[in-house]
């Protein structure tokens, strides 16, 4: 377990070299089908941010919306759409062999994320920011989002920056199309009248 926890925060840091552009990222990643699967150990080590997330989103919505299941399923999905999902993409722009070493910078690169996402939640559960900003910062969120995914896709893929551009944005669409499916498989049907 040591190990592996060692693993993530080499990978974590490498990961924040790449996001800011500095060099010597390589060797904190393991890219081996080890390191891959291993890489899923992410999920482990994101979940207590994702929990804190969704807590601190129950709490500002003061309890108007349960968070659980649903979110939960399309938390847990996720870490299978994604390489289904850049396998597909990677397939399409030719980089095939690259597809491991996407999925691994991908994986580990999800907790600076999730990191954020909960950092802004937390700061709004504490009172320290309101619901404007609150919102203000989920929408820029958003786009810091598409630009990690971008950068991870351009780092792994090895592709010019508008091809990575292109295959990042299938995973991220991928995504959203779970989340929208799980949400109308998850609401209750509307009564006849």
């Amino acid at each position: 377990m040591i190990r592996l926890v060692a693993e993530a925060w080499l990978a974590v840091q490498g990961c924040w070299r790449i996001l800011t552009f500095k060099e010597g990222w390589e060797e904190n990643f393991n890219t081996s089908m080890g390191g891959l699967w291993r890489s899923f150990s992410a999920a482990i080590f994101a979940l207590p941010l994702v929990t804190l997330s969704l807590l601190s989103a129950w709490h500002g919505s003061n309890g108007e919306r349960v968070y659980g299941l649903e979110d939960f399923l399309v938390y847990s999905l996720s870490w299978v759409v994604f390489p289904l999902a850049a396998a597909l993409a990677a397939s399409i722009v030719g980089a095939r062999g690259r597809w491991a070493a996407w999925v691994v910078l991908h994986n580990w690169s999800s907790i600076i994320l999730f990191a954020i996402q909960a950092t802004i939640y937390t700061l709004f559960m504490a009172g320290l920011i309101n619901l404007q900003l609150i919102a203000i910062l989920l929408w820029l969120y958003r786009y810091l989002r598409i630009l990690v995914h971008w950068r991870i896709a351009y780092i792994a893929l090895g592709q010019p920056t508008l091809t990575s551009a292109a295959a990042a944005a299938v995973p991220l669409l991928a995504s959203e199309f779970l989340l929208i499916g799980l949400s109308l498989a998850m609401t209750p049907g509307a009564s006849a009248g």
